[in-house]
């Protein structure tokens, strides 16, 4: 049983193209990507709901827990993976809000292209969907000025995307810059850098990074950011809750037994498709490991 708050995909079906996944030598737009991927599941027997929101997560006893529901039912469980992924990081600007439903995004898909194709766009990140977002708005008409907080765009960025963008005269790169100021009547029209002041901009994209969806496990051993402790990352202080069981944390598994955690809501993941599909994979494996304790 598969559920998400949503719909199924996470920040990868809001991805304009990925291309350094497994058998697309030509890329493939993440919502294709993510397309195939729930038709393949169906096929094997997995039964999608969404919207479905979790809430909660409680164990009422050895061997069984409950997945609480934003509706107030319970689904009880032998075993549970948290794929819960990580919420999109805004900036702490004026008029913000103003503009998130006329002219900033936190995707470039089709969807977002058709607002702004051909005028003058923003894109705030130094990693891959930033550089991602960069090179396909570009290359659908639109001048781009790329803004990254770091001093070298290929500390984040995989290098084959950081040369391309290098490469594109229709991208504009701003290292060690910040956007400070947003202005626009009931639409964005400029975006302020400090490093280079005003420039026309009909949409700002912010690839910022992401906070955890993990508000809803208090109980689970988590970071300072809030990341899930997996494996041999799980906090020596919640062992002795495993001495019961006479065993360890397995792979992926957290703080609470035969709970997994998989993809970006994981502490030390990759935060790439290819790693969040391996993942989950790997995850599975140790619940079949978990239930056969």
């Amino acid at each position: 049983m598969l559920l998400d708050a949503v719909a199924p995909g996470g920040q990868a079906a809001a991805t304009s193209r990925i291309e350094n996944f497994l058998g697309f030598p030509f890329g493939v737009s993440g919502g294709d990507l993510i397309g195939q991927a729930i038709l393949q599941a169906l096929k094997f027997g997995v039964r999608v709901y969404a919207p479905c929101e979790a809430v909660g997560l409680s164990r009422v006893g050895p061997d069984l827990l409950d997945v609480a529901l934003s509706d107030g039912r319970l689904i009880r469980t032998r075993s549970t993976i948290v794929t819960s992924g990580a919420a999109y990081r805004r900036l702490e600007l004026d008029r913000w809000e103003d503009f998130e439903r006329s002219g900033v995004y936190y995707a470039a898909t089709p969807l977002e292209l058709r607002q702004v194709q051909g005028k003058p766009v923003v894109v705030v990140g130094g990693a891959n969907s930033a550089g991602q977002a960069a090179l396909y708005l570009a290359a659908h008409g639109s001048p781009v000025h790329l803004v990254v907080r770091g001093a070298d765009l290929s500390t984040r960025m995989s290098s084959y995307l950081a040369d391309r963008l290098a490469d594109d005269p229709r991208v504009r790169v701003h290292t060690s810059s910040n956007v400070v100021g947003l202005d626009g009547s009931d639409t964005l029209e400029s975006v302020r850098i400090d490093t280079f002041g005003d420039v026309d901009a009909r949409g700002l994209f912010c690839f910022i990074g992401a906070t955890p969806a993990t508000s809803w496990l208090p109980t689970l051993d988590r970071d300072a950011e809030g990341f899930i402790r997996t494996g041999t990352d799980v906090g020596v202080q919640t062992l002795e809750l495993w001495q019961g069981l006479g065993r360890e944390p397995l792979p992926f598994e957290t703080s609470a037994p035969r709970v997994f955690a998989a993809g970006d809501v994981r502490r030390g993941s990759m935060k790439r498709v290819a790693a969040a599909v391996g993942e989950g994979s790997s995850a599975v494996a140790s619940v079949h490991r978990a239930l056969a304790f």
